[in-house]
């Protein structure tokens, strides 16, 4: 009787601690997962030219080419993790550098058509007009703070 009666007891307690160890565990791969933006905008693009927006103004677009002889190489890769980075014109990423500053931790948001570009507290938001295979970001080159916004277009390729 007192073999049953263990038995019996032994049986309820691995019971109770299979049933703790299933209750207790959790699955911690969908704490670990970074939200994926399907936007169109993700994947790479290259950038294939840059205008006035308004005819007239920059002149000194023209001088680009000489200044950087590829900036029509430079690839913007968007991720769907909200990341972006800049590469293939080195001369490129710094002449644009004042006017769309990507870093190694830059963040992307599109909204209502803007493309908000984030590095760490400091945010900037651009017009975009983008359908799947090009896109135009539109960038105010007036970087003084006061007077009227000069803009030029940046028209993009998708690869």
């Amino acid at each position: 009787m007192k073999f049953f009666d263990l038995l019996r007891k032994t049986a309820f307690f691995s019971f109770l601690l299979v049933a703790f160890v299933f209750v207790g565990c959790k699955d911690d791969d969908d704490d670990n997962k970074t939200p994926v933006d399907n936007n169109q905008i993700v994947g790479k693009w290259q950038l294939t030219a840059i205008t006035p927006e308004t005819a007239g103004t920059l002149p000194q677009i023209a001088l680009l080419p000489t200044i950087a002889p590829c900036i029509y190489s430079l690839k913007f890769n968007f991720t769907n993790d909200n990341k972006v980075a800049l590469s293939d014109c080195d001369a490129a990423v710094t002449l644009i550098a004042g006017f769309i500053k990507i870093e190694a931790d830059t963040k992307w948001k599109v909204e209502t058509g803007k493309l908000t570009i984030t590095n760490g507290a400091t945010s900037n938001t651009f017009g975009l007009v983008q359908n799947p295979s090009d896109m135009k970001i539109t960038v105010n080159t007036n970087t003084t703070g006061s007077g009227a916004a000069v803009n030029a277009i940046l028209s993009l390729k998708k690869l």
